[in-house]
């Protein structure tokens, strides 16, 4: 089993996404027996879309039949999962693993009140494969002590629900009642999408960068941990339908004291995702953008596009591996270029 908030890793530190250029007109040639060639237009990259969900269902509506019942949140609404009280690798690409599934997702409020709903296609399939990778799943789902929690699956399509504010025991029943009618909505109009290409889909971890390139770069000894506790929706999203993966380096010893020193996550074909994501533009050799931010815990991200994929590095205050630049320029060359041959 994999994937729980990833792990209480030093808890002190962690809490645990064309055109063409138009073609110049040549000058009349003075003479008929010297034409002049026409020059050749340079193609311009696309601008990266964003997926084509598989139901008419927007994140407009949740918050509409969300707002009748409880009232607006007390932030606007997020066209993504919410980072509040959620496992420490959602942050960056993994938000978004819901609309590369051909799904959406959507949140709003702050840790004193918030909501967070998620809608994906082929919700059978997803919400049984979770079953069967350990997710403690109970169809349906309820209110109570102030918190809610729902997993409704209708027709070809699974709805999942968290939330917790003042205003839930008063209301129980109309939330229930408001989603039920969402997953019914999307249900009854599904169509079949493709997913994007990408070139990272099914990358295990060493594709990235292995744990003997990290510690010649740290000068220190790291080690690779990949498979982790615990599972459920989310887990069966970003690992089974997106085919992404995450990557944990921690340094030796006990996998729950040892210190932090490098995660990776990716969204595949998430260039439209990180479009989105903001940040301090940096200069990585080999990537088509990066960028720099500050995480809510003390841990530095660095978000990479490499063509259509979105990948992120965190990285941890005080750890040996704080500046992440020069493990970036590894990483991106082991994807572009391939491994160096060991010394």
């Amino acid at each position: 089993m994999r994937l729980r908030h990833l792990l209480a890793i030093s808890a002190a530190t962690i809490l645990l996404v064309s055109g063409c250029a138009p073609t110049p007109t040549p000058e009349p040639s003075a003479s008929p027996s010297a034409a002049t060639p026409t020059p050749t237009p340079t193609p311009t990259q696309a601008p990266p879309v964003e997926p084509t969900p598989a139901f008419t269902l927007t994140c407009a509506d949740v918050g509409a039949a969300l707002a009748a019942v409880i009232g607006e949140p007390s932030t606007p609404m997020h066209p993504a999962l919410s980072t509040v009280s959620t496992m420490n690798w959602i942050p960056g690409p993994a938000q978004y693993m819901f609309q590369r599934a051909g799904g959406i997702a959507c949140s709003a409020g702050d840790e004193s009140a918030h909501w967070e709903v998620a809608v994906v296609p082929d919700g059978p399939d997803v919400f049984d494969g979770a079953l069967e990778r350990g997710a403690p799943l109970t169809p349906g789902g309820g209110c109570e002590s102030g918190g809610c929690t729902f997993e409704l699956t209708e027709g070809d399509v699974h709805l999942s629900a968290t939330m917790r504010g003042p205003w839930v025991d008063a209301n129980a029943a109309g939330i229930e009642s408001a989603l039920r009618a969402l997953v019914a909505t999307a249900a009854a109009n599904v169509r079949v999408v493709a997913l994007a290409d990408s070139d990272i889909v099914g990358a295990r971890c060493e594709r990235f960068l292995t744990a003997e390139e990290l510690s010649a770069l740290l000068g220190t000894e790291a080690v690779l941990q990949s498979s982790f506790g615990g599972w459920g929706i989310p887990a069966e999203v970003y690992e089974v339908v997106n085919g992404s993966t995450i990557c944990y380096f921690r340094g030796p010893g006990d996998e729950y004291s040892s210190p932090a020193l490098l995660q990776i996550t990716g969204l595949p074909a998430g260039a439209w995702a990180f479009d989105r994501q903001e940040g301090t533009p940096v200069v990585v050799e080999g990537a088509d953008e990066a960028k720099t931010s500050a995480g809510e815990h003390g841990e530095t991200h660095l978000d990479l596009r490499v063509g259509p994929d979105w990948i992120r590095m965190t990285t941890y205050d005080g750890s040996a591996s704080s500046d992440p630049l020069a493990i970036a320029v590894r990483l991106v060359r082991n994807l572009t270029v391939g491994h160096l041959a060991p010394q």
